[in-house]
């Protein structure tokens, strides 16, 4: 597959949000996929506008998305970070052509601001503007994703429970942690330390990790902590702490990857008695390194610890209870080294190579998810049909072909192209039943040699019109050398190519150069007819199609678009009847802007340049 991952961060190893998105890329490129990043310094315009960044980011990264798909680089998923994903949710929601929309949680905003309302005074501007802005766009991405993929089962009963997701579209995944902290070997002391890795804030705990380490300290007298990762200066976590134990606090502000196993080979005790978090990488990467940990009975770390057996839990806010238990452990070497081997077990199984297997599930099956779309033939949506569109458009072809067989001259249909010249080696691309391939091959002159994907189609032409040479073979991968065709035809086919950019390619190539291709397709904007709102409002939307079996349908400056370098447009042409009008109109009778919006068809004809290089 190929995914885009975006969010409005950096890609800093040394934060958590931006390690674990990071190290998700890199561990999903190992397993064979292709992981492009879209980070806050890509946009550098969002940079520089400040607060503002939370509305500019999301709606730069949608442009950016829709503009790649146009110039043909294709995702299979966009996995968007919650507060940045509604411009592309509402973009998605318009133009299902684009990936889809799998919004990763790392803890419900929403959730965190209710949570903190309680600890923290906010003044009525953040009252106001907060919810406004990063609150409605986070919740709306939360509801309008294709997929949801959070961190705790605490996070994911909310938002099926307030956010009225719907569970099926929620997925519990876990963060992962380095493969190498499995290594880690501490080595013992008399007196272990404590150790609380993370940024110094209060949603932390850092206020009851600071009361907890006075009575601690004070039963023993030799304890000492290290804060790892603060993102503040030492001075100003010192200062939190009571006067008579700041010389016994180490801190560490900012720590790379490589220095991490180091300073976790300690023997001491992780202690975080946070008040909210998705699923803490510290956390994971503590138990990785086999050390015991005390933590808050709540989000994510409930997931990881069972207390008693690989950890222990207390009630956030708790400090008696945080200073009990890390008493607990500060008693007994054998308890120590018997919670820190369970952790280490618990953590074995969430390297990120594991949760990277976790996450292709959850990718692919998003992928998979066709839209839903209005198909006009039968007047329904697209999954309200059993039968399989392919099964159904081979069905219809072959009695297309029955009936023309009943006409006098099978090939009248072929008059319509007879000024374009058509001669010489003749591709016949997508041939179905293989009637043109059987009607250019009545002129002596010409070779012609039909191919289709679908060899029912194909066998049906040999028993029915000996049409000359059949190859079965995919249209974005075609089995004959290159410049080799005088001509190639394609007719009512390139909608139904998943890749039709690859499919011109190959056309390109196969052709000599001068050589010439005949496209004709149905004419996207025919749906838009003011009289039929429903119509008109689904095909502003491109949730609208002929035929289930159709992959995308193109408009005229959407299928000369897709023209490779080289391959020259010669003629535009709009065929068929003025869809929609009471009276059957042909489409030669009309001025030109009626032609553009409600012919039936499209064709093209171009032409490679006279060299291989032009």
């Amino acid at each position: 597959m190929r995914i885009l991952f975006v969010a409005a961060f950096g890609g800093d190893r040394r934060t958590g949000a931006g390690n674990a998105v990071s190290s998700l890329a890199e561990a999903l490129r190992g397993r064979g996929h292709t992981v492009d990043l879209m980070l806050a310094g890509d946009v550098p315009a969002a940079a520089r506008a400040g607060r503002l960044a939370r509305l500019l980011f999301p709606i730069v990264a949608a442009r950016r998305i829709a503009q790649s798909e146009r110039r043909g680089t294709h995702y299979d998923a966009v996995v968007i970070h919650e507060p940045s994903a509604m411009a592309y949710a509402i973009a998605r929601k318009w133009n299902p052509r684009l990936p889809p929309c799998v919004v990763m949680s790392h803890g419900v905003e929403q959730r965190c601001w209710e949570l903190s309302a309680e600890r923290t005074r906010r003044s009525l501007k953040a009252r106001i503007v907060y919810p406004l802005t990063e609150l409605f766009q986070a919740n709306y991405s939360l509801r309008h994703a294709d997929a949801v993929a959070c961190l705790s089962s605490d996070d994911a009963e909310y938002i099926e429970r307030r956010l009225g997701v719907p569970a099926g579209r929620i997925h519990r995944m876990s963060n992962g942690v380095d493969a190498e902290l499995l290594r880690v070997e501490f080595q013992p002391r008399a007196q272990p330390g404590l150790l609380f890795m993370g940024s110094w804030i209060p949603r932390k705990g850092t206020r009851e990790f600071v009361e907890a380490f006075t009575p601690l300290r004070a039963a023993s007298p030799g304890l000492r902590c290290t804060v790892i990762g603060s993102g503040t200066s030492a001075e100003a976590v010192r200062g939190d702490f009571a006067p008579a134990d700041r010389e016994a606090v180490d801190v560490i502000p900012t720590v790379t990857r490589e220095e991490l196993p180091g300073l976790l080979a300690r023997d001491q005790i992780y202690v975080l008695p946070s008040h909210f978090e998705g699923m803490p990488l510290t956390l994971l990467e503590a138990m990785a390194a086999g050390l015991p940990c005390v933590t808050t009975n709540i989000c994510g770390m409930q997931d990881l610890i069972v207390d008693g057996k690989n950890g222990y839990l207390i009630p956030p806010g708790d400090v008696a209870r945080l200073v009990s238990a890390v008493r607990t452990l500060l008693a007994a070497d054998v308890l120590r080294l018997r919670i820190g081997n369970a952790a280490r077990e618990t953590a074995r199984g969430r390297t990120w190579d594991c949760v990277a297997q976790e996450w292709e599930a959850v990718l692919g099956e998003a992928a998979g998810r066709k839209p839903r779309r209005f198909v006009v033939h039968d007047g329904r949506w697209s999954d309200e049909l059993n039968s399989d569109g392919q099964q159904r458009l081979a069905d219809l072809v072959i009695a297309l072909a029955d009936d023309l067989r009943e006409t006098p001259d099978p090939c009248a249909e072929m008059a319509r192209w007879a000024e374009l010249g058509i001669r010489g080696r003749i591709l016949d691309l997508g041939c179905g039943t293989t009637w043109k391939t059987y009607c250019l091959n009545r002129n002596p002159a010409n070779r012609a040699v039909g191919c289709d994907i679908e060899f029912r189609l194909l066998d049906y032409g040999r028993k029915t019109f000996s049409p000359g040479p059949l190859v079965q073979g995919s249209a974005d991968a075609l089995p004959f050398p290159s410049s080799y065709f005088d001509w190639v035809i394609s007719v009512e086919v390139i909608e139904h190519v998943p890749d039709a950019q690859a499919m011109l390619r190959e056309v390109q190539r196969v052709l000599c150069p001068g050589g010439k291709v005949l496209l004709t397709t149905p004419n996207r904007l025919q749906y838009l007819r003011p009289w039929r709102p429903n119509w008109f409002y689904q095909a502003l939307r491109h949730r609208i199609v002929l035929d289930a079996s159709h992959v995308r349908e193109f408009n005229d400056a959407e299928l000369t678009g897709l023209l490779p370098p080289g391959l020259l447009l010669s003629r535009l042409d709009f065929r068929g009847a003025l869809c929609g009008w009471p009276l059957q109109v042909s489409i030669e009778a009309v001025p030109q802007p009626f032609k553009r919006w409600w012919a039936q068809g499209l064709e093209v004809v171009a032409q490679k340049g006279a060299t291989n290089g032009s």
